[in-house]
């Protein structure tokens, strides 16, 4: 897509980025880094402490990379003439064991030591420890798509440079769904589930602010979900909101208007990949009737 000027002389095109001062320092400090600290302080107070044992490497809201670059620090300088083009969010992460630890408590810190690992790494995006000496990657369905998740990175590679696509989870602690996750935190502790969504949203709106996406992507199950209305990415919360469906199939998305803190970003809903039980002619309508609509 070539690259574009700055008016500091600087240019950008999501992966190269070039300055007169190559050694200039980047800030410590820095949104990623501070939500982060965030969530520490957050678990740790009494009133949360149920959620510790279930916060771990995972919780960390991003997957990959951002600009090409793994270092929260280095990104968020970058971001100072880089923009991002799409906020892609997941409802939590896929990890059953964290909900289970919130529940009923492990023997012993449970995930947590894996938290702070990740936490004072500096890294972007959530790695696995696994106690380790050398993490590795998690998965990152923008990097490395698997199954009906290729059909979302096709239609965001039609919209936007992939490198300055940014992929977070809106709640940071896990379950096998975001309803598996709502039904046994109200068993336990509805004023804790009402905290946890709060915070939740406050981090969110953050992170939104700090990057400024040209657009968001929720997931249904997380924006048509009646238990979580309140929140500032529900589709209960957008204005001006239009529903489309793909030719010749049952697939519906949505397109309206959210506002997080002073943003009013455009955000699109569309159904978890793993609901796309459609045949190969199907998947590339939805790539064409989808980014379409999104462009």
């Amino acid at each position: 897509m070539g690259t574009w000027p700055r008016p500091d002389g600087t240019h950008c095109d999501g992966r190269h980025f070039y300055q007169v001062n190559l050694n200039k320092q980047v800030s410590q400090s820095n949104t990623f880094d501070r939500v982060n600290d965030q969530m520490r302080d957050f678990v740790r107070s009494p009133a949360n402490r149920r959620l510790m044992p279930g916060t771990g490497s995972y919780s960390a809201l991003f997957r990959g990379s951002l600009f090409g670059l793994h270092d929260s620090a280095a990104i968020a300088e970058r971001l100072k003439i880089c923009e991002v083009d799409v906020l892609w969010l997941g409802s939590n992460p896929h990890v059953s064991r964290s909900l289970e630890y919130i529940l009923h408590g492990p023997d012993g810190p449970g995930d947590f030591p894996d938290f702070e690992r990740q936490r004072q790494s500096g890294r972007f995006g959530s790695w696995r420890w696994d106690g380790d000496e050398y993490p590795s990657p998690d998965f990152s369905p923008l990097e490395r798509p698997k199954g009906n998740w290729r059909v979302y990175r096709d239609v965001l590679e039609r919209i936007a440079r992939l490198d300055s696509v940014a992929m977070a989870n809106f709640i940071p602690w896990g379950s096998n769904t975001i309803k598996e996750m709502v039904d046994g935190l109200t068993k336990l502790s509805q004023p804790l589930l009402q905290r946890m969504l709060a915070f939740a949203d406050e981090i969110n709106a953050e992170i939104v602010q700090a990057l400024s996406p040209k657009m968001i992507i929720v997931p249904l199950s997380l924006g048509q979900n009646p238990r979580v209305r309140c929140l500032g990415v529900a589709m209960h919360q957008a204005t001006g909101l239009r529903s489309y469906k793909v030719t010749g199939s049952s697939f519906t998305f949505h397109m309206g208007m959210c506002q997080r803190g002073k943003l009013k970003i455009r955000t699109a809903y569309l159904p978890h990949p793993a609901s796309l039980h459609f045949d190969t002619d199907t998947k590339r309508r939805i790539v064409d009737e989808v980014s379409g609509i999104l462009a």
